[in-house]
This record gives structure tokens, sequence and C-alpha cells, in this order.
């Protein structure tokens, strides 16, 4: 597809007007439904797979998934999928949860604590449908519906639900009655009923339904509908309920990328081809757009929802990395003393010649490549062919190791398999649950990235002369399965884009997501370097479509980490008594001052800034006040005892003033507080060039 020039303003497309006001079309040049593009495909990857080993080393329930399905890691719903029981999940503003009968839903209230906003799953309706199963049957990136069996196999019905949406749809497949845990009563119009229960209003709209005269048992004819929606405040279910009509039966996602800006759009597409109601978080509606056909506002854990009434949401982020590799792949050193020149060779020295045996497992053993890689670059960057030529050498010796396709048939590590049962590229030796699919981008992100430099013969710069073709044809084969792994888009042996959520802008970490707040993600920043990795490998490998989603996937993922992680605005709900300024870890029920591994505060913020490798800090940039301020509270109990390297370049991201106190800070840091994925010159390089 060719780059479209992307419009500035988010805009909420209307084809129908709702009170009396409509808001605009999508911009002429918005990415079209069907462009064309397909990143590393089946047909690409095939021959690659055909070679690698077959192998599950995680067994988990799919009981509730159809046959032909592609396992759906990573997801905001997985944990309805995976696992004996289900979990709720949360498609916002509501949750929803499968039950023995059918299933429940409900806006969940939100209570902010210090270190802690909440919205655990409720279950305000519950509908009986007589199901003694259930099947997922489809699902998008947005959207999943979910077959309702009887004890005889027999489809009932189908449920829906869709990211963004506050609507629960449901699709009668045989005549049936459905026993509603809430009693409605007759709205103004034929076919609509209302209830009010705990807080929240909910219209239910089935036009050839028959509710009894209690209100909570609702007869369905074959392939009648029927659709539940919250009403928010401001509104009125007349409002609500022509929107609220028709289930939601997909949702396609398009992107394009140009110059400095990323555009996302999200078509909600009905059972009958009508408008929708589609809500848009706080990441996606910085840009200024009129109100008038707002519907209201749902508070949830990310902030206020905005419901509009419409078919699609369309929202630019700025692209936050640069548009050349170099950028992606060197510090801009061009401003440093002579003196400042030779400290950095001196420390180079050492460190090049002092690597350690690297870690097996895909995580640490990823970063120990990643770590060789930056010394790589900056040996490039002070223009020592010596040093870099070692490097290098020690690079692609360790990268030819992992790359062999067939490696596990020899040797029990430093080698992939692939998992015929969940679909994916998984390392013989797993770190914090990889062979559960935790993590991958994380893990894979490193090594695409070390693949990528070793590939660049000098400096960063991209032509026939300085990149290594031969070098990227050898390790093409495992890096594309890699990237494929986390950023396929076109076939069945992999999911399309497994970790990434184009509406919440940012990845899941958890495979299976085996936890009643939905899915979660911790360290934004080791996801921003995952798309930052990919997109530098594109454009090694002369993968144009590679490089172009994956730099609409790091500017979504970077502008959802300074929004939602480190940089959101503490003077908005829910963060009234939050008392924190960054986030740990964010769920879709809840958002934690805490990490996985450690209570501490430095902890909690040096998650969100590893591994600060070239092209990725810029998703850390922003107010020099704000930065300070959360170093403050990473550091109030004293200096840090872990990422005091990461702080410090943090630091030097306030200004120059701050840059050069950090820099007098990390000559003097002691070598046990410097990351195993960093090295002290890289570290000292990274604060010079940010003066």
């Amino acid at each position: 597809m060719n780059e479209r020039r992307m419009a500035t303003a988010l805009t909420i497309a209307l084809t129908m007007v709702l009170s009396g006001c409509s808001a605009a079309a999508p911009p002429d040049d918005a990415p079209a439904a069907d462009d064309g593009r397909v990143v590393l495909p089946d047909s690409e990857i095939a021959q690659y797979l055909d070679e690698v080993p077959r192998d599950s080393l995680a067994s988990v329930s799919m009981q509730r998934l159809a046959d032909d399905l592609v396992p759906p890691t990573n997801r905001w719903f997985s944990g309805m999928v995976f696992g004996d029981e289900p979990q709720p999940v949360f498609p916002l503003p509501l949750s929803f949860a499968l039950t023995d009968g059918g299933f429940s839903f409900g806006v969940p209230s939100v209570t902010t604590q210090p270190g802690l906003i909440a919205a655990p799953a409720v279950a305000h309706i519950a509908v009986d449908v007589g199901a003694a199963q259930t099947l997922v049957t489809g699902f998008d990136e947005v959207s999943v519906a979910t077959a309702m069996l009887d004890d005889s196999d027999v489809e009932l019905g189908t449920v829906t639900i869709a990211r963004g949406s506050p609507i629960v749809g449901y699709r009668a497949a045989v005549e049936h009655e459905l026993e509603l845990g809430a009693s409605f009563e007759p709205a103004d119009e034929p076919g609509v009923w209302r209830a009010r229960v705990v807080d929240a209003e909910y219209a239910l709209v089935a036009a050839d339904g028959e509710l009894d005269g209690q209100g909570r048992t609702l007869r369905l004819p074959e392939g009648a509908s029927a659709t539940w929606a919250v009403v928010p405040e401001g509104s009125s279910v007349d409002d609500i309920a022509p929107l609220a009509s028709s289930p939601i039966v997909g949702v396609d996602v398009q992107y394009s990328v140009d110059g400095d800006e990323a555009l996302t759009t999200l078509r909600y597409r009905t059972a009958d081809d009508s408008p929708t109601i589609i809500g848009a978080l706080p990441h996606q509606r910085e840009n200024d757009v009129a109100t008038d056909c707002a519907l209201g506002e749902v508070l949830t854990t990310y902030g206020s929802m905005t419901l509009w009434g419409g078919s699609e949401l369309s929202y630019s982020v700025p692209v936050s990395a640069g548009s050349d590799v170099e950028t992606l792949s060197s510090l801009d050193l061009s401003g440093i003393s002579e003196a400042e020149r030779d400290e950095l060779v001196e420390v180079l020295k050492l460190e090049a010649s002092t690597i350690p045996d690297l870690p097996a497992d895909t995580y640490f053993g990823g970063k120990a490549l990643a770590r060789i890689a930056t010394l790589l670059s900056l040996a490039h960057e002070l223009q020592q062919p010596g040093i870099a030529d070692d490097l290098r050498e020690r690079l692609v010796g360790e990268l030819r190791t992992w790359a062999e396709l067939d490696g596990c048939e020899s040797r029990a590590d430093r080698c992939f398999v692939y998992d015929p049962e969940l679909r994916g590229i998984v390392g013989q030796v797993p770190s914090f649950g990889s062979d559960e699919f935790n993590d991958h981008h994380f893990h894979y992100g490193s090594f695409i990235y070390a693949a990528a430099v070793a590939s660049l013969t000098d400096e960063g710069q991209v032509d026939e002369q300085l990149v290594d073709e031969q070098l990227v044809d050898e390790l093409r084969p495992m890096i594309s399965l890699l990237a494929a792994d986390i950023a396929s888009s076109g076939g069945e042996s992999l999911p399309t884009r497994r970790a990434f959520d184009p509406y919440s802008g940012h990845s899941w970490a958890s495979g299976f997501s085996p936890f009643a707040d939905g899915n979660n993600q911790e360290s934004s920043s080791e996801a921003v370097a995952a798309h930052h990795s990919l997109a530098l490998w594109g454009a090694v490998a002369g993968d144009a479509a590679l490089e172009e989603q994956a730099r609409w996937m790091l500017a979504l993922e970077s502008h959802s980490a300074r929004t939602y992680y480190t940089q959101f605005d503490t003077t908005t709900q829910p963060y009234d008594g939050f008392d924190r300024s960054v986030v740990g870890i964010v769920w879709d029920g809840k958002r934690d001052y805490g990490t996985w591994f450690s209570p501490e505060p430095a902890a909690i913020l040096g998650i969100q800034l590893l591994p600060m490798r070239p092209g990725t800090s810029a998703s850390l940039a922003g107010d020099p006040e704000r930065i300070l301020a959360n170093i403050d509270e990473a550091t109030a109990q004293g200096p840090a005892p872990q990422f005091a390297d990461y702080l410090l370049m943090y630091q030097a991201l306030a200004g120059s003033e701050q840059a050069e106190l950090a820099l007098e800070a990390a000559r003097d840091l002691p070598l046990s507080s410097i990351d195993d994925g960093n090295s002290r010159s890289y570290l000292l390089a990274f604060i010079m060039a940010q003066r």
C-alpha cells in the first residue's frame, strides 16, 4: 500500500444523524478497508517452518475453542478461552464472563486508592440461555464470538462482544428462552426495555423478542437478536436503543504511517450494517474534536471513555522514532568532545574484551545478544573498526547458533521449536513462562534487534555497501520466524500480531491470561523495544510491509506508554487518590503500582525504561518536570538498588543540565548497579548524546 497523508484530528465517522447532529466523515485518505498488505504470511515462512522441530512445551485446556481457530494467546479475551474454567474479560466499558448457563456482564465500578486503581468484573446482568457448554467460534483483534451449546452440542445462539463497545449482542440459532438475572421494564419504543442495576442503567433491544410480564424471560425466535447496552450518564434509553439494535459481527483494523503521524482506523461491522456505539479512551481522543455527537462518558481504569454513535473510530498518534535506520540503530555522538570520545573508547575496549558466556534462555540470552549489538553500534559510531570487527564476529557467531532452524534436533538449548498446538515459536529453554507464550515480544525483540545491527557493517547506514546482504539472507529464516511469531498478519501457522491490541494501543504479555482482572502488561518499554526492533529489521532486510506495520505498532505502543504508564494526567479521573506518578502493571480490571518481581519504587519505574536502545527513548521523553518527579518517587527511600543505570539515562532526557548531572553520577556508578543488558560505555554514550 502506498503511504497516505493522514488527518491530524481524530475523527469519528457517523452514518446517521443523531439528536440533530453528525460527526465528520473519515478523512478521504484514511486507510482502505482492504489494502492488500500482508506481513510475513504463511507462503513466506512455510519453507522455514518446515525445518523447525515440533514440540509442545506447555499443556493447557482449550476446550472452549473451535478446532479450526488459531489459539488466541496474548489477547484481551485469552482468559475466556484457556484453562479449565473461563476467567472474566473486559471488552470495556463492560466486563463480561461466561457462566454455567450462558453469560453475564456489567459496568465495573472504579475505585482508587494509593497505588491501585481497580474495577473488578461485575455481573449486573446474568443471561441464562440453557447452555451446557460454550465455544469460541470466531474472533479478530477487537471482537470475539462465542456459541452457546446445549447438552447435545446443538447451537442455541451466539454472543458477541467487542473492545470499545458498550454492547453485548446475541443472535438465536433456534427458538428458545433467555432467563435474565435482572427485571427489565418497557421503554417508550416497542421492542425496547430498560433496567437499572446498582448504579448503572441498561437498555435491552429485541425487536422480534417477547418479554414476559415479570421482565425476566425473553423468548427469541430463530434468527432473532437481542442486544444489551449500558446507558451512560447524560443519555437515555431512547438515545442508545437505535444504535444498539444490531449485534457487532466483527471489527476491521487498518493503519497507515506518513511522516510524523500514524493513523489507526477501526471499522465496527454490525449484522445489518447499521451504525453502532463506539467508545474512545484517553489515548484515542487527545486530539481536539467537537463533542456534539457524544452520547456520554463511562469511567474505566484507563480513564474516562467517551461513547459515540457511528461505525468507525479513527485516531492519529505521533511517530516517536526517526524515519531512517541510522536514527533507529545509532546514537548521535556528533556533539561530544574529544576527551569524552577518548573516554568512551577506553571503556568500550574493556567491555568488548570481557564479554562472558551468554545465557541459554530466550530472555536473558536475548538481552545478552542485544548488549553486544549496542556495543557494536557504539564501536561504529566511535570509528573503532578493530573493536567493531571483534564484536561483530562474536555477535554473528552467537546468532548463527540460535538461527539454526533444526538446532533443537542436536542440542538442548540456544534453539527454537514450533508448537503445533498453540501455534508459535518457543525457545527450548523457557523463561518467565515463555513456553506458555508469555512475553514473546519482549524476548524476540532482542534477537531481532541484534540480527539487524549485526547486518549493518558501518554506522547504521543502509545502502548496498553497508548492509551485509549475505548475513541478512543467512539469518533471515529464523529471524523471519521470530518476527512472524509476534507480528505476522497473513496466515494460520501463527496468529495475527500475537500480543498487540490495536484498540488499546499496547500489547498484552500473558499468553493464557489466567486472571480475574483480565490480561496485563508490565514492561511497556520492552514492548516498545520489540516494535522498534521489527522496524529496524524490516528496513535492513528490505521488508517494507513489516517495516511500516512495525512503525505503526511502535507509534501506538509509545503513545500508550506515555498515556497510561509514565506521563498520565494526574488531574483527571481515576487518579484522585492514586497518589503515584507511574504505573507498574496495566491490567484491564486494574492498574497497579507494583511489578511481578519487586515492590521497590525504582523497579516499578525501571521496568518502564529498559532497554533504552537507540530509537526507543523518544517514548519516554516529555515534560522534564514529570521525568524528575518520577525519578524522585523512585528514589525517595534512597539510592536505587536496581536499575540505577536506567534511571540516570531517564534523567538525561530532562534537559542538558540534568544530563550533565546524570553523566557525573554514571561515571561513579558501581558495576553491580549496571543491568546485565546494559554496559557502562553505552550508559555514558547515551547520556552524552542527550545534551
